[in-house]
């Protein structure tokens, strides 16, 4: 019996994989059909080929166009995120800490982070400073409420059940609340590093020299659709390898988690 499901379950994900390479694998033809076969200047919709031979050309820069940017993400993304997490678990666990802070929280969150950009250029300069705040503040706005909720809707009852085991504050709050709520939190941590990307290339487009804020800006101001593209793809993937790090993560952290796998 076991072994007939293991089998099933090698069939299904061998069908998923085959179902998830077919949807890039069309979205390729139909690019590579539009971009050869009709009239769509190249301005408009470069071809893979011109997006390969401008990725070649590039070669010698990108990675330090990457490094660049990804250093800015990291840091902003590992500082808001520790921040907005501490601060959240502290408001929605202790009552007078909520009652002092929860309106400031309320208050910040409605501003959108990229309309601050210019307003953060002009207190911490155009260099990385500013860019790393805007892409931490980001991160905090949303982490910061993500955590509060995450706290208030563990159930009451676990946490009632602990103390009357004898559990003390610290025993409830490592054994019980931080498990309750991790899966919560990695899920505002996937939504905050695909944030962070945004965040950076919107920062860098007020200035910076390397980046792939800089690579679009190039694109756009020499009329280089490719290079554009380019600068985008990079973006992409890069957020896409950094979610599928997040999974594998989450996974570890949270096997004791039930999933429904469709």
């Amino acid at each position: 019996m076991n072994e007939n499901k293991a089998k099933r379950l090698y069939n299904e994900q061998n069908i998923k994989r085959i179902q998830n390479v077919s949807g890039i694998a069309l979205t390729l033809i139909l690019w590579y059909v539009l971009s050869n076969f009709t009239s769509i200047p190249d301005l408009y919709l470069p071809s893979p080929q011109e997006i390969v031979q401008c990725f070649i050309k590039y070669s010698k820069d990108i990675p330090r166009h990457i490094t660049s940017s990804l250093h800015r993400i990291v840091v902003g993304f590992f500082v808001g995120s520790a921040i907005g997490i501490i601060m959240g678990l502290f408001i929605g666990w202790n009552k007078n800490v909520r009652n002092i802070l929860e309106p400031l929280v309320e208050f910040i969150r409605p501003m959108p982070p990229l309309a601050l950009i210019p307003l953060f250029i002009l207190w911490f300069g155009i260099g990385d400073k500013s860019k790393i705040i805007v892409i931490a503040f980001g991160a905090w706005v949303v982490l910061v409420v993500n955590t509060i909720e995450a706290v208030r809707n563990v159930d009451p009852l676990y946490l009632d059940a602990a103390r009357s085991l004898g559990a003390n504050t610290w025993d409830v709050f490592r054994t019980v609340l931080i498990p309750a709520i991790t899966p919560d939190i990695i899920a505002g941590i996937r939504v905050v590093a695909a944030n962070s990307f945004g965040m950076c290339v919107a920062a860098e487009f007020m200035g910076t020299a390397t980046g792939f804020g800089y690579l679009i800006i190039e694109g756009r101001r020499f009329i280089k659709t490719d290079l554009l593209l380019v600068g985008v793809l990079l973006i992409t993937i890069c957020s896409m390898l950094a979610n599928m790090l997040i999974r594998l993560i989450e996974k570890r952290l949270t096997r004791w988690v039930p999933r429904v796998e469709n």
